[in-house]
C-alpha cells in the first residue's frame, strides 16, 4: 500500500483490503491492523480515512494524525459548495458558480446557498422582503460605531459591531436562553438570525466607509424599490439627494462579485466559524470570528500587496522584465497561485471579465493593463506553466474594487459581505448536523518535562537581554529629558 501520512517515528499504511497498518518506523515491532472506512470523494479529493472509525485502533496503538495547517485534513461533510482543483471549477449546490454569476442575484445565490435549492418566484420575494427589512442597526450600535476614530481600518468597524450585536439580542444566545439545542429545534429562530446577519452587515459596512471618510450614516432604503447591492452602494455614497440610485451597471457589477465571493469550499476562515459554531454560540460571534481570520493579512493583504506589485511594475513593456525577477526569486508575483486550485481559478475568470466591462463604462486603469498583460505572460511561459500558477482571485478582484473608487482598506469590507452569506450556509449546515461535537483538536506536546519549581531569591540571575534592553531605552530616555531640563535652568 502507499503511505497516508508518515510523522518523526511512525506510519500508516494501507492494505488492498482497506486495512490500516501501524507501525513504528524504527522498530521491529509486530504491526497492528486496524480496519478503517474509507470516503472516495469527488473530483480531486480522492480517498479519505474515516479517522472517527479508527479512534479505538489508534487510541491502543498509541497514534494521532499530525497534519500542522490541516492541509490534508476534513473537518466535516458538506453539501454547500465543491472546490474542483484540477478542472479549476467551483459549484455552488451542484451549480457552476460561473453561470450562477452570469444569469443569477446575489440574494438568490445566498438563498441557495443556506437552503440547498433555488428559489420560487414566491419564496424569492417572501426572501428579499425579509433580507431588507432587517437592514436597519439600533441607534446604539450606530452610537458606538460613531465613537470609532476616522482613521479606524473599517474591517475592524465592522468585526467590532457584529460581535457588539451578540449584547443587543440575548434571546439569541442558546446559553443566555438555558436551552444548548436552540437553533437545532426552533427554525424561525433560527432564520430570524440568518436575515438579520444577511441584511445587516451590508448596513454596517457602509456605515464603517462612512465613519472613514467623516460623514453621516444613510438610513437603509425601506420603500422596497432598491435591491440588496443597489442599497448598499446608496448607503455608501448618497449626500444630500432625495431619491438618490447608484448606476445599475456598477450594481450588477458588484452583486456579481458578491456572486463569486460568497462560498469557496473549507478555508481559513469558514473552518473557523465552524469551530467557534461547535460552542454553540449565537451566530454573531460566529460571523464575527470569520471575519476576524478574513481581516489576516494573508487574506485580506493579498489585496494591497497585488496593487503594490502593479504600481511597482508601472508599465505594461516592464511586464517581462518584472516576470523575469520573479522567477529568480528576486521578486514575489502576487495575486498568482492557489493553494488549492491547480488550475485557473474560476473566480478570476468571473472577476476577469468584469474588470473588462467595468473598463469598458469608465476611464479605465493602467494597473488592469498590467494585470492583464501579466496574465498573458505567466501563462504563456513554461516556467510558470509546469509549476500549474494560475491567476487567483486576487489579480483581478483588488484592481476592480479600487476601479468602482473603494480605498484599498475597504477590499475586506467587500469580500466579507459576500462571504457572509457562506458563512450564514456553513453555520446552519454545523448545527443541523446531529454527529457535530465540539471541536477538540489535539496537540503534540515538544516542551520541557517534570522540572523542579525554584524559589526566586535561588533562580538564575542573568538578565533578560530583551527586558534590560527595554528598561535601558526608556531610561536613557528620562535621563535625556532630565539634562535638558538641567542644561536650560543654568541658561
Amino acid at each position: 500500500g502507499g503511505i497516508l501520512g508518515v510523522s518523526r517515528r511512525s506510519g500508516l499504511w494501507m492494505d488492498s483490503r482497506g486495512r490500516l497498518e501501524v507501525r513504528r518506523k524504527d522498530s521491529d515491532a509486530e504491526s497492528r491492523w486496524v480496519d478503517v472506512e474509507w470516503h472516495q470523494g469527488p473530483g480531486s479529493h480522492g480517498m479519505t480515512l474515516e479517522v472517527s472509525s479508527v479512534q479505538v485502533g489508534m487510541a491502543t496503538a498509541g497514534l494521532r494524525i499530525f497534519d500542522r495547517f490541516f492541509y490534508q485534513t476534513a473537518i466535516c461533510k458538506s453539501e454547500i459548495s465543491f472546490a474542483d482543483a484540477t478542472r479549476g471549477k467551483l459549484f455552488f449546490r451542484g451549480y457552476d458558480m460561473e453561470r450562477l454569476a452570469e444569469r443569477s442575484s446575489f440574494l438568490e445565490v445566498a438563498y441557495l446557498l443556506i437552503y440547498g435549492d433555488l428559489p420560487t418566484e414566491r419564496e424569492g420575494g417572501e426572501w428579499r422582503r425579509l433580507v431588507m427589512t432587517h437592514t436597519m442597526l439600533h441607534e446604539d450600535i450606530l452610537s458606538q460605531m460613531r465613537t470609532f476614530r476616522y482613521d479606524a481600518h473599517p474591517m475592524g468597524t465592522l468585526i467590532a459591531s457584529l460581535a457588539a450585536m451578540s449584547a443587543f439580542h440575548p434571546e439569541a444566545n442558546p446559553m443566555l436562553q438555558g436551552n444548548m439545542n436552540l437553533y437545532q429545534e426552533d427554525e424561525s429562530r433560527r432564520n430570524q438570525e440568518i436575515v438579520r446577519i444577511l441584511g445587516k452587515v451590508a448596513t454596517i459596512a457602509a456605515c464603517a466607509y462612512r465613519v472613514r471618510i467623516g460623514r453621516p450614516f444613510n438610513v437603509p432604503d425601506a420603500s422596497g424599490k432598491l435591491d440588496y447591492t443597489e442599497n448598499f452602494l446608496m448607503m455608501l455614497d448618497r449626500l444630500s439627494e432625495s431619491d438618490y440610485r447608484p448606476d445599475p451597471r456598477l450594481v450588477r457589477i458588484l452583486d456579481r462579485i458578491f456572486i463569486a465571493l460568497s462560498d469557496d469550499g473549507m478555508n481559513c476562515a469558514t473552518s473557523f466559524l465552524r469551530h467557534v459554531a461547535s460552542s454553540r454560540v449565537d451566530p454573531y460571534m460566529c460571523v464575527a470570528s470569520a471575519s476576524g481570520a478574513q481581516y489576516g493579512s494573508r487574506i485580506s493583504g493579498v489585496g494591497d500587496a497585488v496593487l503594490r506589485m502593479l504600481e511597482e511594475i508601472g508599465s505594461v513593456d516592464r511586464v517581462e522584465s518584472f516576470v523575469d525577477l520573479a522567477k529568480q526569486s528576486k521578486r514575489r508575483l502576487q495575486g498568482f497561485g492557489h493553494i488549492n486550485y491547480k488550475a485557473y481559478d474560476p473566480r478570476a475568470r468571473v472577476l476577469r471579465n468584469l474588470a473588462l466591462e467595468l473598463k469598458s463604462i469608465t476611464a479605465g486603469d493602467p494597473r488592469l493593463d498590467i494585470a492583464l498583460r501579466l496574465e498573458d505572460v505567466v501563462l504563456h511561459d513554461d516556467f510558470f506553466v509546469t509549476r500549474r500558477v494560475f491567476p487567483n482571485v486576487d489579480l483581478f478582484l483588488s484592481v476592480i474594487i479600487s476601479m468602482m473608487g473603494f480605498p484599498s482598506d475597504f477590499f475586506s469590507a467587500i469580500i466579507t459581505i459576500g462571504r457572509t452569506a457562506g458563512w450564514l450556509a456553513q453555520w446552519r449546515e454545523t448545527i443541523l448536523d446531529p454527529s457535530n461535537r465540539i471541536h477538540r483538536p489535539r496537540q503534540l506536546y515538544v516542551g520541557h518535562r517534570n522540572r523542579t519549581y525554584q524559589p526566586i531569591l535561588e533562580r538564575d540571575k542573568a538578565p533578560n537581554p530583551s527586558n534590560e534592553q527595554h528598561r535601558t531605552l526608556h531610561l536613557q530616555a528620562r535621563q535625556s529629558m532630565a539634562n535638558y531640563r538641567r542644561v536650560m535652568e543654568e541658561l
